[in-house]
């Protein structure tokens, strides 16, 4: 992903590959950021167009570049939500509908006891499911993000 900064303009543009990134991280990144910067999106074929613009009027390169990786991150961050929520709906699902009956106070669900072989097999049932479902959603390569934590200070 190349960042391109146009101080004179308070802009940062920004092409995302739309196979790693989904539409909806994309809006969902823009909205976390608009209180920082006006995002416009331009969705082509193989990648999203983005350009942020600054809101704040004294913004230089360095910030402004500095503004496009945080912005990115976010996107990452939102796209991660995205995989695990889809990842998780099965189970969700079953724990809210399971919870409902419950909670009709007349019904209790069998369950199978834990050394059981249904219990087993439905456990590896599920594994499989998910370890399907990671290989499936999670993207092949991601881009380097930069160091999770500022870097150390320097003895003086």
């Amino acid at each position: 992903m190349k960042i391109s900064v146009n101080p004179a303009k308070r802009s940062v543009a920004l092409n995302v590959p739309r196979k790693i990134y989904g539409d909806d991280a994309v809006r969902i990144a823009a909205h976390v950021f608009s209180n920082r910067a006006e995002v416009y999106h331009r969705a082509g074929k193989a990648a999203h167009e983005l350009t942020l613009v600054a809101r704040h009027r004294g913004a230089d390169a360095a910030s402004l570049e500095a503004l496009g990786g945080e912005f990115l991150n976010e996107l990452l961050n939102q796209e991660y939500r995205s995989v695990t929520a889809r990842f998780n709906r099965k189970i969700a699902d079953i724990i809210a509908a399971q919870a409902l009956l419950s909670a009709r106070g007349a019904e209790t669900p069998a369950l199978p006891a834990q050394d059981s072989p249904e219990f087993e097999a439905e456990v590896q049932k599920l594994l499989a499911a998910a370890g399907d479902e990671i290989a499936r959603t999670m993207p092949k390569k991601l881009s380097p993000q930069g160091p999770l934590y500022p870097p150390e200070p320097r003895a003086r």
